[in-house]
């Protein structure tokens, strides 16, 4: 409790502390400065009943969606109330969040968490995989308002596990039920909380997936490609440009969209440096050029690699050769096509399976995946072998929107 509190005082110092040197830094200060005017403003258009739903970021924001959109088609008298911790959620869905009312979480500190709540008051809490906030938790079982855990995820290295990890052990007991994703999380957590709060439902990230697979956006310029395969590598990184750059050098006949992971101007440059004769997506646009030898193309725009990916003869996600491991390999795989990425996926439970399910490639270095992009080349068997293993898997862990809509019927926290 001490390290909490210690925390919940040192993080808004050291944020405005680097604000100035950190974009990202900046807008949570500016943010959480301006939370409270925004709230207000919006407080008189509160209709019950109202759920106020909580994501971390951009990436837990995709994991709920599809409860949120399935609570409003079938609950369309309930508003939702959203929220975000990270600037990278707020800003990039405050204009076409599926919610009633998008806002930066206040701050958990007791006045903060007391305020919310009786202003909101909400009928219903969910959190999103990972967010622990004792206060809000606290005040919010005080209050009797039911407090759901979803699509939440374990690993044996966390700090609920530990031998210090007490009081964070009591604060998932706060929620008043724990919808985990698979056994291996239900098995870990069961010990340390009441298995009574404790349900396997899916990971919700599959059903957003096939939907957004099923509702992508043409591109034009396409045509403007040769008619050689196209290789999407998606969400790249410095590390995976090196890669990238020998395999490229080395297959012929094989065109290649690079989506970077940030789109601006120094890392479109230093992507650049590895493919030197690349052009960017920009200046394709601004061509009236058609090609008919392979092409590199370098994206430096923002929105439309989940759209890129149905045009993959093979598809690669970045981050596997950084520290902080593989990005989504799930919305390629939903295409049915064979997914590549880095070697750095232990924490990835989904790459994992995908990997073991034989729908995608985890490689160790430039030389593999030179070797794994020949064999899915050259062998008709193998890439529909694989193809076939990428949709499957995808399918056949679907559902888990429905499960957890049905739970909350069931528990009557949704009437």
């Amino acid at each position: 409790m001490i390290l909490y509190q210690f925390f919940l005082r040192l993080y808004p110092i050291l944020a405005y502390l680097i604000s100035p040197f950190n974009e990202k830094a900046k807008l949570w200060v500016d943010g959480q400065a301006e939370v409270w005017d925004e709230i207000n403003s919006l407080k008189a258009q509160i209709k019950q009943p109202l759920i106020w739903v909580h994501c971390a970021s951009y990436g837990e924001y995709e994991q709920g969606l599809p409860i949120i959109d399935s609570i409003k088609s079938r609950y369309p008298s309930h508003q939702i109330w959203l929220t975000f911790f990270s600037p990278s959620g707020y800003v990039y869905r405050k204009k076409d969040a599926q919610a009633d009312f998008v806002t930066y979480l206040p701050f958990d500190g007791k006045k903060n968490a007391r305020l919310f709540l009786e202003t909101l008051q909400p009928s219903l809490i969910i959190f999103i995989k990972y967010e622990f906030w004792f206060n809000y938790l606290s005040i919010a079982k005080e209050k009797n308002i039911p407090t759901v855990l979803a699509s939440a995820l374990f690993r044996q290295g966390q700090i609920f596990f530990q031998f210090y990890g007490g009081f964070y052990q009591k604060i998932l007991n706060l929620f008043t039920a724990i919808l985990v994703q698979d056994q291996a999380s239900e098995d870990l957590i069961k010990p340390i909380i009441s298995a009574s709060k404790v349900f396997i439902t899916g990971d919700t990230r599959f059903d957003r997936v096939i939907t957004t697979a099923a509702t992508v956006t043409k591109f034009e310029w396409i045509q403007k490609l040769s008619n050689y395969k196209i290789m999407i590598a998606g969400s790249t990184w410095e590390t995976d440009h090196i890669v990238l750059a020998k395999a490229a050098n080395e297959i012929e006949k094989l065109n290649w969209i690079i989506v970077p992971h940030h789109v601006d101007a120094a890392s479109i440059a230093e992507c650049k440096s590895h493919f030197p004769k690349a052009i960017t997506l920009t200046a394709l646009l601004a061509s009236k050029q058609h090609f008919t030898l392979p092409t590199i193309i370098i994206v430096d725009q923002i929105g439309i690699l989940r759209s890129l990916y149905q045009y993959a003869f093979i598809s690669y996600v970045g981050g596997g050769f950084g520290k902080d491991g593989v990005h989504n390999v799930l919305e390629p795989a939903a295409f049915g096509k064979p997914v590549i990425w880095g070697k750095n996926d232990s924490k990835y439970r989904e790459a994992i399976g995908l990997r073991n399910e034989g729908g995608g490639f985890s490689i160790q270095n430039a030389e593999t995946l030179i070797e794994q992009i020949k064999i899915l080349k050259s062998s008709e068997e193998a890439y529909t072998k694989t193809s076939k293993k990428a949709a499957s898997y995808i399918i056949d862990h679907a559902g888990a929107t429905e499960k957890t809509i049905e739970f909350l019927k069931e528990q009557h926290f949704l009437k």
